[in-house]
């Protein structure tokens, strides 16, 4: 792992901020959830066409996403059409629910068989168990998961996903070395490819996407997009319902979170809000009722690193990465336009 990829790694694990808006870290050593048990699945996931099958095999989100566990946990293939898991992250990390790996594979591979281009990168779930992880206020109960934007080259041909902040017109930068200019490769946004899994992620009917944590200038730019292409108004309008910066800006990643499963509520599985009214109605064909969160409790709590610690450990800088970190830290600041679902 470079010098670029672990100051990206750890500016990603200070973005867990984004996932408990408003609440302050506190830094405990890592505990395992001791509500979930692992369950022996009958048989491993195995391809079917482009996607697999989990029909096999039964999993459950218990509490919250910032202090849960994960029963019957599936892990997210390494490599699958569409689709790879990074590579320089912790692969014992790549649990989630059925539900959620599921759509992910589906998302992956339906950009694979529409577009082409090289897999889109999948960074943290959740561990097998569930329960605390570090550098990750939530990411504990299966239902949470961090993506790379699919990415273009100084060409404009696909490129492999790397952590780069994106600025409003869509550029970034993969510094490589921070402290050599001469190694820097200027990289675009590849709307096309990023705004289909996002669709394809929000029409899943079964995965029941909740948030899309994703930068204000980022998501202006899909949304522009998405309407000047004519995508169905109603896939649209509930990416708008549901895309906010928190006070991470999420400039280098999507994070995304899901509902919990109608099946699993019943188990002790609890949203955090929003409820939009689509799910209101989904619930209600499912004959479930949502749980509003349950009290953190401290032993949920992870090893946070705050971004001045990532700084110091990325060492020295080229003075155009620093002019990144400064505007980065400006576009971070502005809060989103006061959108309903948005908190």
């Amino acid at each position: 792992m470079g010098r670029h990829d672990v100051f990206a790694a750890a500016l990603l694990a200070a973005a867990v901020a984004s996932c408990s808006p408003g609440q302050r870290s506190v830094p405990t050593p890592k505990t395992e959830a001791g509500d979930a048990k692992p369950v022996a699945l009958k048989t491993k996931p195995e391809r079917q066409g482009s996607a697999m099958d989990w029909s096999c095999c039964d999993s459950t989100s218990l509490r919250n996403p910032n202090d849960g566990a994960l029963r019957g946990g599936v892990p997210l293939p390494l490599r699958a059409p569409g689709l790879r898991f990074n590579p320089v992250r912790d692969p014992s990390a790549r649990y989630g629910t059925v539900e959620v790996v599921r759509a992910l594979v589906r998302a992956g591979a339906r950009v694979d068989q529409e577009l082409g281009g090289l897999p889109v990168t999948i960074n943290d779930l959740s561990r097998e168990r569930g329960g605390p992880i570090p550098h990750h206020r939530s990411h504990q109960s299966g239902r949470d998961v961090d993506v790379l934007f699919y990415q273009l080259g100084p060409d404009g041909k696909p490129i492999e996903s790397v952590g780069a902040f994106f600025d409003s017109d869509g550029v970034g930068v993969d510094f490589r070395d921070l402290a050599d200019p001469n190694d820097d490769i200027v990289l675009q946004f590849d709307l096309a490819r990023t705004w289909l899994f996002l669709r394809a992620l929000i029409e899943d009917e079964e995965a029941q996407l909740q948030q899309i944590f994703v930068a204000e200038h980022l998501r202006t730019l899909l949304l522009e997009y998405a309407r000047s292409n004519d995508e169905p108004s109603t896939t649209v309008t509930r990416f708008a319902a549901m895309s906010c910066q928190p006070s991470y800006p999420h400039d280098d990643h999507f994070h995304f979170r899901f509902f919990c499963a109608p099946d699993d509520i019943s188990e002790g599985c609890r949203d955090s809000a929003p409820l939009y009214p689509w799910h209101r109605k989904r619930l209600e064909r499912a004959g479930a009722q949502s749980r509003p969160l349950a009290s953190k409790r401290p032993s949920a709590n992870a090893r946070i690193v705050t971004h001045e610690e990532a700084r110091a450990a990325a060492g020295p800088m080229d003075p155009e990465v620093e002019r990144w970190l400064d505007r980065r830290k400006r576009w971070a600041e502005q809060p989103h336009p006061g959108r309903r679902y948005c908190r």
